[in-house]
Formats: C-alpha cells, structure tokens, sequence
C-alpha cells in the first residue's frame, strides 16, 4: 500500500470517530433537553392549575445530586419455650420429671444465648455477608436458628397443678337451679322452697376432675426451646441541597417511601455485634435532581425537588403560599370590611374562580358539611336541620348546642383543610390551608344572595312604573306616548336589574364556580327574568289598553 493510500485510511478512521462523538455528544444533548422537559412539566402541573402565567416562571437548569439513605435493621436474639401436650410416649423414650425438665430449661436457655455458641456464630456470619435485597426479604419475619427438646412432665396448664377446674354445669356455684319448680321455690318437694339444689356433676363442690391431666396436676409435654430472631427497621435519611446548601432531614412518609425505592444499596454491609442481636447497616444513595424556580413579582426563590428515574417530587415547598397570597388577601378583606360590597365580592369570586384548585376545594365544602351534620345529628339524636340552624345562629344557645357547633365547624374545617391540601399535592403549608379554608367555609353562605331586599326593590319599582305610565297616557293618549312609555319601561328594567346586584358580571362568575348546594339554592338568572318579565308585561298590557282606547 502507497502512503498516500495509508494517509487517506487513517483520515477515512479519524473523520468516522470524529463523525461518532459528534452523534454521540448530539444524543447526549437531545436526552438532556427531554429531561430538562420533562421536569418542566412537573413544575408546570401544578402552576397551571393555580391560574399562574406559565411566561412568569424561570426554571434553573437541573442540579443533580445524591440524596443519603442509611438503612438499619436491627437484629434481636431472645429465647422461648413451647410446650406441645404428648398423649403417648414409647418406653424406650426417657420423660423427664418437672423438676429435671425446668433443670434442662434452664440450663438449655443459657447455653442457647451463649453468643459464642457455633449456630449463634454461624447466624451471625450468615447475616453480615448477606446482602440488602436478601435481609431486607426476611425483616420482620420471625427467623429461628437454634433451638432444642426434651419430653418431660410439667404442670398442667388448664387447672395449674390443682388437679380440679371449675363445674361449667353449675359455674363453680355448686347448685343449680331446681328442675321442678324451675326456681321459683314455693312447696316445691325437689328444693323445699330454696329455688335450688345441688350439683350433681360436681357433688356441690363447684370444682370437677380436670380432663386434660386427669386429676394428676401435670402432664406430659415436648418441651422445645427455641432461639430466634426478630427485626425491627430504622431509616435516616438525609439530602443537601447544591444551590442552596440547605440541609432537609424531615420527610413524610411519602417521600420516605420515594427516597427508599429510588435507592441504590452497597451490597458491602458495615453491620456490628450488639448484646443479643446483631445490627445491619447499609448505605444507599437515591439519585436526586434538584432545580431552582422563580415566579414574576415574587422575591422568593422555591428550590424544587424529583427523584428518580420517574421524577417524584419531594420535600415539596409551599410554592402555594406565595402564589395564592393575593386571592387569601381579597378573600379576607371581603368577609372582614366589605362583606355587604357587590363589587368586591365580584372581585373575589373571579379571584377564586380563577384558581382551579381554590375552586374545586369550595365545590366540596358542601359535601363536607352535610357528611359531618348527618354524622353529628346521628350521635347526638337531633335533626341534620336543626344543627344547622345552630351553626347559622348568633344568639345564644344551650352548651349542647354550642359543643355541636363547635365540633361541627373544628372537623368541617380539618377536612376542608386536608382537601385543599390534596388537591395542591402538597405545596402548601399546614397554616395556610387552615386559615384560607377557613375564610373559604365563612365565604360560600355570602354567594347565595348579593341582596337581600331585591324582591321587594323589585315589587316597588314595578309599582311605580306602570302608575307612572298609566298617568302619563292618561295626560297624553297618543301611539307616540305608547311607544316612548314602553320604552322608557325597558329601560328601567334594564338600569333596576343592572343597579341591584349587576347580576350578568357576578352570575356569570359565580357560576365559574360550579357551586352545587343542597340546603340553598344556587344564585341563576331566573329570579331576575321573572321579575324583569313581569315588568315588561305588565307596560305592555298598559300599552296595549292605551293603544286600544286611542282606536275606539
């Protein structure tokens, strides 16, 4: 071969490497990038639905890190005897007096916990070159290593050596009653007015020949001593944070569960001898992945935290405390200074309704409420309408009438709490679940009705309107007055039901809501079309009078 045939092979050999480090780095990046997505998309679950702007959070690259597991199981030796009743035994098998078998127990149960014994050794050895999967199979089963027998005799266990257990015909009383006159004594010749007689199973000495030992006070019995042992599992864990260095050794059981099965376990284990038992360590590392998120307006900075291969959250923060501050703000100042303000509960409602998980806690307060009275007026023998009535009322009550309230509203509000809770997957802090669910139970009642007095604004209004038509084409009865008279009466319609309670703006946020509610009605334009309606009705019917006279 030439040598520029040689150059152009060992060309040919280094542009096709170069070729594959390049596809490989490529691959690298694109996995990158779908990891990188892919956590995006946890974060993102849970800000869209809080009603927050996806354009508004800036995620950090991901930060990966190893979150430490150390995984005890505690091995503990102990002792105990079984005895199994022996109905038959040959004669060629020796059976050991009472005396002599607690003299074998004894001596046995010390040779059994000799930690220096061969088969305790033996355990021992077998348990620190086990791996994790192997040990952690068995932990909390009972796993016996040694044990030893002997038949012998022992007191009997039914009637403890006494050799007689109690009559079950007569209950140890040693009399029954009499079968003639069926205890009710009189001049009955069988008991002679005593109601009773005696026991003829016992002799009325209330104690018979116990079955088990014959009346001998000791059986014969196999007596095994056995040497087990049980384990019990302690876990720490802990994980340091990169950007942070923030250090976080309390975790619920979830993320316990999640840090355990994402673990990978040395197979080395670095256990130690205790009196009696034996300890089992293991160090594993769960592979974490951590990333930095901020939100627009927001000065705190919310460290986000996956694990595993499937991306679990974990340690969440309470990135909702933050995020739904504002709507606890109008929340709170609606029900405190401006609870009779239609515009801020307007305000309010689109606050709430804005925020899916604000608004699905609301829809179950409902079911909260009726589950907890129903239970309530069951315990307490009342009525579910009557405990309602107590936790509407402001005067004073009887104190059952206050602890039923008070126990009432305490488990409406824990429940209503959890929910919120739940439906934020975690991301929101104990107190703040209480105190926003507690302004969201005092908050539902005040949707029901803006005003109070509309049938009425309505019923005058009405009124006064067909009068004042009626006057006017009474002066000025002509087709021009008719049409300006009607008219004008839709306008009024139209100012009366927009000036009452703005019904389209709040209806139409309120049903956002998806309210359903048993004991009231939820608000609906039905009540103002039936009012508007028979406004209008009745300027037409005035109109068509007028109308019809005028042609006469």
């Amino acid at each position: 071969m030439s040598s520029t045939e040689q150059d152009n092979s060992e060309q040919k050999v280094v542009t096709t490497a170069s070729s594959e480090e390049e596809k490989e780095q490529q691959k690298n990046s694109e996995k990158e990038k779908e990891f990188y997505e892919n956590i995006k998309r946890v974060v993102f679950s849970i800000f869209s639905r809080c009603g927050v702007n996806l354009n508004d959070i800036v995620i950090s690259k991901p930060k990966a890190f190893d979150a430490k597991v150390s995984y005890n199981l505690n091995w503990s030796f102990k002792c105990r005897c079984s005895d199994k009743a022996v109905s038959s035994v040959s004669d060629e098998t020796k059976v050991l007096s009472q005396n002599a078998l607690e003299e074998f127990t004894q001596a046995n149960t010390k040779e059994l916990e000799n930690e220096n014994s061969a088969k305790t050794r033996s355990f021992i050895e077998q348990l620190s070159k086990s791996d994790f999967d192997t040990l952690n199979s068995i932990a909390g089963q009972i796993v016996c290593f040694n044990r030893m027998s002997a038949i012998g005799k022992a007191r009997c266990k039914s009637c403890h050596g006494t050799n007689s257990v109690q009559c079950d015909f007569c209950e140890g009383k040693g009399v029954v009653r009499c079968p003639s006159c069926h205890g009710k004594g009189g001049n009955c010749m069988i008991c002679h007015g005593n109601k009773v007689v005696k026991c003829t199973h016992c002799n009325g000495t209330g104690h018979v020949q116990c079955k088990d030992c014959k009346g001998t006070g000791e059986q014969t019995v196999e007596r095994e001593i056995i040497y087990d042992a049980t384990c019990k599992k302690y876990i720490n864990l802990s994980l340091v944070i990169p950007e942070t260095k923030k250090e976080i050794t309390m975790f619920s059981e979830d993320d316990k569960n999640t840090l355990i099965s994402s673990a990978n376990f040395d197979d080395a284990n670095t256990g130690s001898e205790v009196p009696h038992g034996f300890v089992a360590t293991f160090e594993g590392r769960a592979p974490c992945f951590s990333v930095q998120v901020s939100l627009k307006d927001k000065k705190d900075v919310f460290d986000f935290i996956v694990c595993g291969k499937d991306l679990k959250p974990i340690c969440k923060p309470p990135v909702l405390d933050a995020v739904f501050s504002q709507e606890a703000q109008i929340l709170s100042e609606t029900l405190v200074t401006t609870p009779d303000d239609v515009e801020e509960k307007i305000k309010c409602v689109k606050a709430l309704s804005s925020k899916a998980i604000l608004a699905k806690t609301i829809r179950s307060i409902e079911n909260y409420q009726m589950e907890i009275v129903k239970n309530a007026a069951v315990d307490n023998g009342v009525t579910v309408e009557s405990i309602l009535s107590l936790s509407r009322s402001k005067k004073k009550n009887s104190y059952k009438a206050i602890t039923i309230r008070s126990k009432v509203n305490t488990q409406l509000l824990e429940a209503v709490a959890m929910e919120l809770i739940d439906n934020a997957e975690g991301y929101v802090s104990d107190d703040f679940a209480r105190v926003i669910a507690k302004n969201l139970i005092s908050f539902v009642p005040m949707l029901m009705h803006l005003n109070p007095n509309t049938k009425v604004i309505w019923a005058a209004v009405t009124l006064m309107t067909w009068m004042l038509m009626g006057l006017f084409l009474y002066a000025f009865p002509s087709i021009p007055g008719v049409i300006v008279c009607f008219i004008l009466s839709t306008l009024v319609c139209l100012f009366t039901s927009f000036a009452l309670t703005k019904n389209w703006t709040y209806y139409s946020a309120v049903s956002m809501l998806k309210l359903t509610h048993k004991m009231k009605k939820v608000p609906s334009l039905n009540t103002e079309a039936i009012q508007s309606a028979r406004l209008l009705i009745g300027a037409f019917i005035i109109c068509l009078v007028t109308f019809i006279c005028i042609h006469k």
